[in-house]
C-alpha cells in the first residue's frame, strides 16, 4: 500500500490532497481493443470551443463514424470532415497523439503500448498522430523509450489523415483519477529491465531532481539554487534529469532509496520506479498534481510532501514560481534531523532578492491582468490560504512601505514613505 505523509502542505492543500487520494480509483485487469478494417487516423486538429486539452484526433471506421475507444477523456476526442485520406495496405496499431511534452508523453502517449508486450500477433507498424500539418523529428528520450521496448523500428508517425487496411485500437491503461490497468506499470517494467548500463556508473542511493539547470534563463522560475543547496548538504546527488540519457535516468531511480524531486513533469519519472520507494516532492504550485496522485498510488509509493513555495498569486503552470527555505520546509528538516541550507541561501536578502526576481517576471507575464484559470474557483481557498501564509515574508514589500522595484523610489507614494522615516513618523 501507498504512503502519503501531507503534514509539511499547508492544511486546506492538504485536505484536497487526502480528498483526492480517498476518490475511488480503480484496477482493471483487462482491457479492451477495437479493430476495424479500412478505418482512418486523424492527427490533431484543434476547434474552438471545443474544451479539450489538446483536440480532435483519433479513429473513424470505414463509415466515418468516430472510435470513441481512440480518444481520451477531456484531451483527445472527436472527428471532423476528410476529404481524401493517404491509404496505406497495411495492418497497424493505433497509439495516439505522441505530445512534445515529456509528463504527458509518459501519462497519456504511451498507454496503450501494453498492447505490443502481449500481442504475438504480426503488424506492420505502431501509428502516432501529430499535429495536422506537423513535421517533427522525434529524438532524445523520446526515442530511447521506444528503442528500450523494440518499437522504434516498427514506429509509424503522421500528421495527415490516413486509412489503413486494418486498424487495431487498444484501450488506454489509465485513466487519471479513474482507474489503471496493470498493464500501464508492465510498460515502463520492460523498459527499465530492458537497461543495460554503462561500465563505471555510479548508483547513489539519494537523488535530488533539480530544476536549476531548466530553470536557469527562463525567468519563472526562482529560488531553485537554494534548494540545489540543501540537498546537496544533506547528502543527495543533484541531478538535473534533462542532462541524463533515458537509461541513465532509469537505472540511477531504480537504485536509490531515496528520490527527492521539485513538483512538475519530472516526479512522473517514478513511474520507472520499483514499488514502494521513497520519494519526496517539493511542491512549487498551489493545487495538486492528479496524474501524481496516480503513480504513487499505482507504484505504492512512500510519498512526502512539502509546501516549499512562496505562492502569492495566481498563475498559469508555466509560473512565474518562488521556493525555498519556508517554514513548511524548515519543520520537515528538523523532524528528519536534517540539516537547513547554507546561511546565504537561508537569508532574507536572498529570499528578498528571488521575491524582486519573481515580481519582476509577474508584472511581464501579467502586467496588471488578474489571471484565473477556469477550475480555480474549486481551490479558491488554498490560494488564498499560499497567500496569507506568505504574506509576512513579504509584508513591507506587499503594503508599499518599500519599493519592489528601481524606478519606484521616484514615484510620490515612495517619496512620502522616505519622508516620514526622516522624520521619524513611520
Amino acid at each position: 500500500m501507498h504512503h502519503i505523509d501531507d503534514r509539511y502542505l499547508r492544511p486546506k492543500k492538504a485536505q484536497w490532497l487526502r480528498r483526492m487520494y480517498n476518490t475511488p480509483f480503480l484496477l482493471r485487469e483487462e482491457l479492451n481493443v477495437w479493430r476495424g478494417d479500412r478505418a482512418t487516423i486523424l492527427p490533431l486538429r484543434e476547434v474552438p470551443g471545443d474544451n479539450l486539452l489538446f483536440g480532435r484526433g483519433g479513429v473513424v471506421d470505414r463509415e466515418g463514424q468516430y472510435v470513441p475507444l481512440s480518444g481520451i477523456e477531456t484531451r483527445i476526442m472527436g472527428s471532423y470532415p476528410v476529404e481524401k485520406p493517404a491509404f496505406r495496405d497495411e495492418k497497424v496499431v493505433y497509439c495516439g497523439y505522441l505530445v512534445n511534452h515529456w509528463g504527458h508523453f509518459l501519462v497519456e502517449a504511451v498507454t496503450r503500448l501494453w498492447y505490443a508486450l502481449e500481442t504475438e500477433e504480426p503488424v506492420d507498424k505502431y501509428v502516432f498522430f501529430l499535429e495536422e500539418g506537423a513535421d517533427r523529428e522525434i529524438k532524445g528520450n523520446f526515442k530511447a523509450f521506444f528503442q528500450l521496448l523494440n518499437l522504434w523500428d516498427k514506429l509509424e508517425i503522421i500528421h495527415e489523415p490516413t486509412t489503413y487496411r486494418e486498424v487495431i485500437v487498444p484501450e488506454i491503461a489509465f485513466q487519471c483519477m479513474k482507474w489503471y490497468s496493470p498493464k500501464f506499470l508492465a510498460i515502463f517494467d520492460a523498459a527499465a529491465e530492458r537497461v543495460v548500463p554503462d561500465p563505471g556508473w555510479e548508483r547513489p542511493e539519494k537523488i535530488f531532481f533539480t530544476r536549476s539547470h531548466f530553470a536557469k534563463g527562463n525567468h519563472f522560475d526562482f529560488g531553485t539554487e537554494c534548494l540545489d543547496n540543501y540537498f546537496r548538504r544533506n547528502g543527495f546527488r543533484v541531478v538535473a534529469p534533462e542532462t541524463l540519457s533515458l537509461r541513465q535516468m532509469i537505472f540511477w531511480i531504480r537504485g536509490a532509496k531515496e528520490v527527492a524531486t521539485i513538483s512538475g513533469s519530472v516526479h512522473h519519472n517514478m513511474l520507472f520506479a520499483r514499488s514502494g520507494q521513497k520519494l519526496t516532492i517539493l511542491e512549487r504550485f498551489v493545487i495538486n498534481d492528479d496524474h501524481q496522485v496516480g503513480i504513487n498510488q499505482m507504484r505504492e509509493l512512500d510519498v512526502t510532501c512539502v509546501d516549499a513555495n512562496y505562492h502569492l498569486y495566481p498563475v498559469d503552470l508555466v509560473g512565474p514560481l518562488m521556493m525555498g527555505y519556508n517554514r513548511w520546509l524548515g519543520q520537515y528538516t528538523r523532524d528528519r534531523g536534517m540539516l537547513p541550507p547554507e546561511p546565504d541561501f537561508a537569508s532574507e536578502s536572498y529570499r528578498i532578492r528571488c521575491f524582486k526576481q519573481y515580481m519582476a517576471s509577474y508584472r511581464d507575464h501579467y502586467r496588471y491582468r488578474w489571471h484565473m484559470e477556469p477550475w480555480y474557483w474549486e481551490i479558491a481557498d488554498s490560494l488564498y490560504e499560499a497567500f496569507e501564509d506568505n504574506y509576512p515574508y513579504f509584508r513591507d514589500y506587499l503594503d508599499g512601505k518599500k519599493p519592489i522595484f528601481p524606478e519606484q523610489y521616484l514615484q510620490m507614494h515612495y517619496l512620502k514613505q522616505l519622508v516620514k522615516r526622516l522624520l521619524g513618523r513611520d
